[in-house]
């Protein structure tokens, strides 16, 4: 059972002149004075269970870094499991360890850092508990080595990479490991399956902190690019550019940030996907420039299985139209914490549409902590990135969150309202609304949730996300789970069903859709079968396509099944196999998915995707496939080569992406990055556009 009393360990101040090697060997004098962290418990299987394996951490600072050592014994060292080195894939078929670090002791955000042994790191920030943002990359430094004893963790963080209160001598912590061949999770304090590892307000404390230095604040990240372009739409073009980011750290929670010549080369594409739906696609924000930042502009509830329904701020309208590049001439960022404030602001100056001068867009968001775990915010967007019309968007909400509901339970709302108001190339203008809430029970026992969402014909926020408007929705889900712990044949056995009911503002039913997962159950080995039975109604009110089919408006409904079974990720070889089958408006659907990864060792991984539609409707027949076949070398952690190609027989079009990555300092990085676009004509293949980058960047920190 959770103590009630949260453990707490002191850092070792270390002696002047006394220096700490990142080497993962932990021979350092210093590691012996240091105190022992320990009294891990699982959290799965078990719910506070004792550890099978014994595991202990050490925390040691000078001016500059903090130092964690981390002793995770084995009693089986020869199949400790170590699959990867890739950055930010820690977490696939190996073992690792997750520090989560609460700097300014709110109980609330955070950093989290992860190693797995064969170095690799990965790392994420935490907002308000819940935000967990893995495309943040700090700089910080690590090594781990599998002795005849278990394997140890090495690492160093400097007090430049992370905010915190330099008056502060307590900092939240808390650790869990990951021991994969034995499917067991165990964590330093806080054994509820529920929580996870990053809720600060379960977190320890390290004591014993001060003097502390974050330096100047200043961080200068210069880059340097070289390009060739050729293909039918581009002559051939061979050119370069410069630009860079300026960072400055006003206060010890808040920093400024000036871009010019954004440059966003050596970011990973987005996956194709066929669309079967009357519904635009959401793709998320893969740019680090946005990313860095976004967990300040979380903004309502959304769904993780389908995407949000709407936000009011959608970093993906700056720079990109229709999947098309736009330049960001210059941008600026204020983003961090001030006093009970976190406060984020975005400006961007990208080129405009032909015969528009650049245009000017930013996005403002101000949150207030307020009661122990909950928030009060606001958010505004002002300008359009593919019009020089005004558009602007204006809104609060209220995030109610507490752990204490019938004494150790779980509970989460939140309330939310938008105002829009757009000028019309008409002319005239418009003013709407949105609104909704949503109440979550996120238990280990039980899960459900209910939600309510409008929006108004006219709503159209230039900068945010609507999946479709003039509509009323409302939306329920409950699950029911059961862990019966230990290691019998399964870890947990649950069903669940959900509903949602959209009519539209105009009056009458837009779709509805009851689904029911009658079995889910995930085995021993973690390996996972599903199935799942919905029933759907859709009420088109025109004429949309589906593939090269029109689906003329009226109304529709179909019932539908699938099965899907995932094998666990710490074999070698693991994938996933997915059927659907059913009616599907006047006709019907079959669904096939694949997936299959072979991961012999840490330095090589391939991956495959499939996946088949055949769908029959009245106005005609289409099959619709979509494949994608990647590769991962990494030589080290630091320096590796990733490949994908990927093709969908809609558009016919084949797409290749290669990339060499090379960090060579910490935060200093070259890439060396192919993208090429094919269409298939004739039986072959022809090139429409070919883009050969090589970027180098630096970071210089004061």
């Amino acid at each position: 059972m959770q103590a009630d009393k949260k453990p707490s360990i002191a850092a070792l101040r270390l002696a002047p002149g006394e220096r700490i090697k990142v080497d993962g060997r932990l021979g350092e004098d210093a590691w012996r004075r240091a105190e022992k962290g320990s009294g891990f418990r699982q959290y799965d299987p078990g719910r506070g269970t004792p550890a099978t394996e014994r595991t202990e951490f050490a925390i040691a600072y000078d001016r500059d870094h903090l130092y964690v050592a981390v002793w995770c014994y084995d009693s089986e060292p020869g199949v400790v499991m170590a699959r990867t080195m890739r950055r930010d894939r820690v977490f696939t078929g190996s073992d690792f360890v997750y520090l989560f670090f609460d700097t300014f002791h709110d109980q609330r955000n955070g950093y989290v850092f992860v190693v797995n042994p064969t170095g690799a790191q990965s790392d994420a920030l935490i907002t308000n508990n819940t935000g967990r943002n893995f495309s943040w990359d700090g700089i910080w430094m690590s090594d781990a080595r599998i002795t005849d004893e278990g394997w140890f963790v090495e690492m160093a963080i400097p007090f430049k990479t992370v905010s915190f209160d330099p008056d502060g001598t307590v900092w939240g912590f808390n650790m869990s490991r990951r021991i994969r061949r034995k499917n067991e999770a165990i964590r330093w304090t806080g054994w509820k399956d529920e929580i996870r590892s990053h809720n600060a307000s379960e977190a320890g404390d390290i004591t014993g902190l001060h003097g502390m230095r974050q330096g100047l604040g200043l961080e200068f990240s210069p880059y340097a690019v070289g390009r060739y372009e050729t293909g039918e739409d581009a002559s051939d073009v061979l050119g370069g550019d410069l630009g860079g980011d300026l960072r400055y750290r006003l206060t010890p929670g808040f920093s400024a940030t000036v871009s010019y010549n954004t440059d966003f080369a050596e970011t990973e594409v987005d996956q194709r996907v066929v669309n079967l739906t009357r519904f635009p696609l959401f793709f998320p924000e893969k740019r680090d420039f946005f990313l860095e930042d976004s967990g300040i502009y979380r903004f309502g509830p959304s769904s993780p299985r389908k995407g949000p329904t709407l936000l009011p701020y959608f970093s993906r309208r700056i720079g990109l139209s229709d999947g098309r590049i736009v330049p960001i001439r210059m941008a600026a960022k204020l983003a961090g914490r001030v006093g009970d404030y976190d406060v984020g602001v975005t400006h961007a100056m990208v080129d405009g549409p032909p015969g528009q001068d650049d245009q000017h867009v930013v996005a403002a968001r101000v949150t207030k902590q307020v009661f122990s775990q909950s928030r009060l915010g606001v958010i505004a967007t002002g300008g359009s990135p593919d019009s020089d019309l005004g558009n602007y968007v204006g809104g609060m909400d209220f995030v109610y969150r507490t752990n204490e509901l019938f004494g150790d339970k779980f509970l989460e709302a939140h309330l939310y309202a938008l105002g829009n108001y757009a000028e019309l190339a008409s002319g005239g203008e418009n003013t709407d609304y949105a609104f909704g809430g949503q109440v979550s029970y996120p238990n280990d026992r039980w899960e459900g949730s209910l939600a309510y969402t409008e929006i108004g014909r006219g709503f159209d926020p230039a900068l945010g996300f609507v999946r479709r408007t003039g509509i009323r929705s409302g939306s329920g889900s409950i699950r029911w789970k059961h862990r019966p712990g230990g290691s019998g044949w399964y870890r947990e056995l649950s069903f669940g069903a959900d509903a949602k009911v959209t009519t539209r503002t105009s009056g009458g039913l837009d779709s509805a859709q009851v689904g029911v997962a009658p079995l889910i159950v995930e085995f021993g080995t973690t390996d996972e079968l599903s199935l799942r039975v919905s029933h759907a109604i859709d009420r088109p009110r025109e004429p949309f396509e589906l593939g090269d089919v029109t689906v003329t408006a009226g109304e529709y409904s179909w019932t539908r099944a699938g099965l899907e079974f995932e094998t666990t990720s710490t074999r070698p070889v693991w994938g996933e196999l997915g059927l659907r089958v059913g009616e599907f408006y006047d006709g019907w659907r079959g669904q096939c998915s694949a997936e299959v990864e072979w991961n012999p060792n840490a330095h090589f991984r391939i991956n495959g995707t499939y996946q088949y539609n055949l769908v029959e409707l009245e106005g005609g027949s289409f099959e619709a496939h979509v494949g994608s076949l990647g590769v991962n070398w990494n030589v080290t952690p630091d320096l590796g080569w990733s490949f994908l190609a990927q093709y969908d027989s809609l558009s016919n079009e084949v797409g290749f992406n290669s990339r060499i990555r090379w960090e060579y300092s910490p935060g200093s990085t070259l890439y060396l990055v192919l993208n090429q676009a094919l269409s298939s004509r004739d039986g072959g293949l022809d090139l429409d556009h070919s883009d050969l980058t090589l970027k180098a960047n630096a970071t210089f920190r004061f």
